[in-house]
């Protein structure tokens, strides 16, 4: 009796469970055997060898199926958030989350007038002019200061020369910034990244030095203008191509240090037998600079390179121990002046003396020369 209770119990318990599965087979519930389509941006590797899910309901199956519109599939990407594959929309507000600071770039400040007050100026009248520049910054009042009178009778000659060399003469800029900076033409080289700037190298230097720019000093007659007087002769104008140590970052660390700068010096005469005859092209750049305080680009396919303008320095020339020509004055500079001089025309000094600074045309810029306050000065 007690065996026939428990069997019917099982055969009640089982047609109960058959019941209540039955009627699920005629809902539309798809087969949820696979779930990557609860997310669709999941990524899909591991769902190799899963087969499509299953929908018993037909109608059902071809509306699944069916593809959907981009905006549809556009709705459904913004609405999920997958952690695997997140690129911000906007990379700048993704920094400022992290708190990593934008780079700002500034532009460049022009340079202000010394703290004492107005600037230098190369008239020998004005409060401010040569004989004052010790005012306009101390430095300028120092015991070896530039130029100088250069005497072939009492260099001293160089016996065990070191040749002097400037490599890289020949290589291109990719521009030249041309500027009237109120005192001087002055022309910077800017150089690609990896390109090779002119290195000097040699003679009184213990190293490398990397050239930086070259600029003018020039009279309002072609009797008068350089800088330094060679045997008691002064000439129409004076290059000086300014290099710095190559132990320093920049001009500007190096001009403060004790063998931070070499400046090579050389007179012009004028080329008479053809006054129309260019000889200098790149003075045709003069013209774009005409205002104090002006600059002009020149462009990679207008560059020249060193050689155009000095060619090849030649002996003889004169070494000493030095300064810069113009506050600050520092008496940080080994100078080469060579003693043969290079060529300009008379039209080419034109274009140089159309110039103008701030209180007229800009000629006669050159320093008188300096006590030489035994310093020893050396002829190679």
């Amino acid at each position: 009796m007690h065996l026939f209770h428990w069997q019917g119990q099982l055969v009640l318990l089982n047609f109960l469970m058959f019941m209540s599965w039955r009627p699920c087979r005629g809902l539309n519930v798809p087969n949820y055997a696979s779930s990557f389509r609860a997310n669709p941006t999941r990524r899909t590797e591991s769902f190799a060898g899963r087969r499509e899910p299953v929908y018993y309901d037909d109608d059902y199956e071809a509306a699944a199926t069916r593809a959907a519109s981009q905006e549809v599939r556009r709705g459904k990407l913004s609405a999920i958030s997958n952690p695997d594959f997140y690129f911000p929309p906007d990379p700048e507000a993704d920094l400022a989350e992290a708190n990593i600071p934008v780079p700002v770039i500034e532009k460049q400040k022009s340079r202000q007038a010394p703290a004492g007050g107005a600037g230098f100026s190369y008239n020998p009248k004005d409060k401010n002019g040569p004989s004052h520049w010790y005012r306009v910054d101390a430095r300028c009042g120092g015991r070896y200061q530039s130029p100088i009178l250069l005497n072939t009778s009492s260099a001293q000659l160089v016996s065990r020369k070191r040749p002097l060399r400037l490599d890289g003469q020949t290589n291109l800029p990719d521009t030249i910034l041309l500027q009237n900076d109120g005192h001087s033409a002055k022309f910077t080289y800017n150089w690609r990244i990896g390109a090779d700037r002119p290195v000097l190298r040699g003679g009184p230097l213990k190293t490398k030095y990397l050239f930086d720019q070259f600029h003018f000093h020039w009279g309002s007659n072609s009797s008068i203008g350089s800088e330094h007087v060679y045997d008691y002769q002064r000439y129409p104008m004076e290059i000086h191509l300014v290099f710095y140590n190559g132990l320093y970052d920049s001009f500007q660390q190096a001009r403060e240090q004790v063998d931070g700068i070499a400046v090579v010096g050389l007179f012009y005469e004028i080329y008479q037998h053809s006054v129309d005859e260019p000889l200098n092209t790149w003075t045709r750049f003069l013209r774009n600079v005409i205002e104090p305080n002006s600059e002009f680009t020149i462009p990679f396919i207008d560059t020249f390179p060193l050689y155009e303008v000095i060619g090849d320095v030649e002996w003889p020339f004169f070494s000493y121990e030095g300064s810069l020509t113009t506050p600050p004055c520092l008496e940080t500079v080994t100078w080469i002046v060579a003693a043969k001089p290079l060529l300009v025309t008379e039209k080419e000094m034109r274009q140089f003396r159309r110039l103008e600074s701030p209180s007229g045309p800009m000629v006669n810029n050159f320093r008188p020369v300096q006590k030489l306050n035994h310093r020893r000065v050396f002829l190679y």
